[in-house]
């Protein structure tokens, strides 16, 4: 609706509403043209819903509320009078060269997709320096990011894969709901995965592999990975990722961080198709996690709850994997009995019979099929006509010396107290039974 047809609306309506008097008038005069607009709730909807999805305005500019470049231009502190002065603010928009350099770019492009060996990659690096170009000369635009796509594609077929990666990233950061985010995930993680496969140090340089990063390849695959599951974390690879990194530790004997990630990968992703795997390696590196009675318990009882819920949701593949199961439930099994044997002897070391009894009770009910339970007996056979709690050093000394406790002759006396009042009331029972 044009502004003359919502003025002539106001108009009528104001005509119609001048007969309610005075103050009725006021009324509308402070509220505007706007309250009286039947459209208002539709441009609400629309606002938010550009909002949310961008939009394209009249001269086919891509207008989007998010990403890095919108988020510096919302927050800059440069007067929006400079900011279209070329080389203080945004570039300077051109539509017809930007499309041309896009078009010459899809034609190296084909090109590079027919040739072979050196000729092809440096083709495909040619075609994503013009899209490059083609993205600086049309900026917050489908075609940019289009154009960000297709140069992050030829430098991934140039085997570039250290630019290839950046310039996912790089699209990933100014359009977060791209429609290439699939494709842009299964990229990052195909990088990711063969980056891991070089267990090179940081102090390793590489100066003669575009494929690889600089130096630490390894590690570099894992932060491509683990970038990929902050920025994609519900899409269709976030299971596949989280499994990789996982996969990754374990095999690195970071079991700590492996089982952090197993359990990640539980919790999150409930439906995902590795969740036995996760279940059954995530035991494997809780139980190897462990490192021994005089330290934590959360990986026993992290191992205990795994294989519980994978016995109970996983019936079928359990049973294919039974005897590596019931290895890993008697070793879970033995380190509680474990734990249970080496507090007791350190309380009979302390001569505290009574505590170390109570230990070895217990395994005795719970693990008495465990080599410790005949231990056990040996600690309570010892502690035998044995006082409870051992006789403190130098105990006469407490009655040499004054001491300050103020309530304890306080507690003895009400002690003595009550021990009278019961002395007088048997008395008087017997009394009276006597009459």
């Amino acid at each position: 609706m044009n502004c003359q047809s919502r003025e002539h609306t106001c108009i009528l309506f104001r005509s119609h509403w001048l007969k309610l008097g005075a103050p009725t008038c006021l009324l509308l005069s402070c509220l505007g043209c706007a309250s009286l607009n039947p459209w208002k709730g539709e441009d609400e909807y629309a606002r938010a819903k550009n909002e949310v999805e961008g939009y394209e305005d009249r001269e086919g500019n891509w207008i989007r509320p998010e990403g890095a470049r919108a988020n510096r231009r919302v927050n800059s502190n440069l007067p929006k009078i400079l900011q279209d002065i070329p080389g203080l603010g945004q570039r300077p928009i051109n539509k017809d060269e930007a499309r041309q350099q896009y078009r010459e770019a899809d034609q190296l492009f084909e090109q590079a997709k027919n040739a072979e060996g050196t000729e092809r990659r440096e083709l495909f690096r040619k075609a994503g320096k013009q899209y490059l170009a083609a993205a600086k000369d049309w900026t917050s635009s489908a075609l940019e990011q289009d154009a960000m796509f297709m140069a992050a594609e030829s430098y991934y077929f140039a085997e570039d894969y250290p630019k290839a990666e950046n310039q996912y990233v790089k699209l990933m950061k100014d359009y977060p709901r791209t429609r290439w985010q699939d494709q842009v995930d299964r990229r990052r993680m195909e990088i990711g995965h063969y980056w891991l496969q070089f267990p090179d140090r940081f102090y390793h340089v590489n100066l003669t592999d575009n494929k690889r990063p600089l130096n630490d390849t390894e590690n570099n695959g894992k932060r491509v990975l683990e970038k990929l599951r902050l920025d994609s974390p519900t899409s269709r690879l976030a299971d596949d990722v989280t499994m990789e990194i996982a996969n990754t530790e374990f095999k690195r004997e970071n079991w700590p961080e492996a089982l952090d990630a197993y359990r990640d990968l539980i919790t999150i992703y409930a439906d995902s198709p590795h969740q036995f795997d996760a279940h059954f390696l995530g035991a494997k590196s809780a139980l190897l996690s462990y490192q021994g009675a005089q330290y934590t318990s959360e990986p026993l009882e992290h191992a205990e709850k795994l294989l519980k819920q994978m016995v109970k949701q996983f019936p079928d593949q359990a049973l294919e994997n039974k005897d590596q199961i019931r290895e890993m439930m008697a070793e879970v099994k033995f380190r509680e009995a474990e734990r249970l044997y080496d507090e007791a002897q350190y309380r009979a070391n302390k001569e505290e019979y009574a505590a170390a009894k109570i230990y070895c009770d217990r395994i005795l009910e719970d693990f008495s099929d465990t080599p410790f339970a005949d231990k056990a007996r040996e600690i309570i056979g010892k502690g035998d006509g044995k006082p409870a709690v051992p006789t403190p050093y130098m105990s006469w000394m407490t009655t040499v010396f004054p001491t300050r406790d103020k309530i304890g002759p306080i507690v003895k006396a009400a002690e003595e107290n009550r021990a009278k009042e019961s002395k007088g009331i048997m008395a008087s029972g017997d009394g009276s039974t006597r009459r």
